[in-house]
């Protein structure tokens, strides 16, 4: 039996990015989970934002974001700048994050987020609270120890160990180990007719 919860802002799991506006001279970055890939051509996220957060604001000036991906070890760093404003403290300083110059955009990377994302604002709507801000992604930077080949692009998952969030619970965890082949398993169902 299913017990109906109403709407509910939950999807298991989701990411724990940390998102960064501004430059190098100044910068802020806050945690979001409310972030996903809804395009592959051209590769584009769109991600949800309070009003009120000063990354925003940052955003908007400067047109561009960085999408950084904390390893599982980093989850102190990751609920502080998530949960403090950054108006109000320097949270790289806090929390000892470095910024990094980005490649196509003058919007910083995060060092110790061993994969990356560079975006430029493409569009911005209005959902209640929040601005759903989308972004074209415009460059991929991933640590070499991350990726399953020295020569390639895929990031082996356990190298990453990234930061996942559990809405409702508030809890972070790290993922589990693999299940299957992608494009593969859901064969084994075609075969089985």
């Amino acid at each position: 039996m299913k017990k109906r919860l109403g709407p509910v802002e939950r999807l298991f799991p989701m990411p724990c990015a940390l998102v960064v506006g501004g430059t190098l001279e100044y910068a802020d970055t806050l945690a979001v989970a409310w972030i996903n890939i809804v395009s592959s051509t051209p590769p584009t996220v769109a991600m949800g934002l309070r009003e009120s957060r000063n990354t925003l604001d940052l955003i908007r000036r400067s047109g561009t974001f960085t999408v950084n991906i904390p390893p599982a070890s980093l989850a102190a760093e990751v609920d502080f700048c998530g949960t403090t404003p950054g108006a109000k403290r320097d949270k790289f300083r806090a929390t000892g994050l470095t910024l990094v110059p980005g490649a196509l955009t003058a919007t910083p990377l995060i060092e110790q987020c061993p994969f990356n994302l560079e975006c430029k604002v493409t569009d911005e709507v209005e959902v209640g609270s929040y601005r759903v801000v989308i972004g074209e992604i415009v460059e991929a930077h991933a640590d070499t120890e991350v990726l399953r080949d020295e020569g390639g692009d895929i990031v082996e998952m356990a190298a990453l160990d990234p930061l996942v969030y559990i809405a409702g619970a508030r809890e972070y965890w790290r993922l589990g180990g693999k299940v299957a082949d992608a494009y593969s398993i859901g064969k084994t169902i075609e075969n089985a007719e």
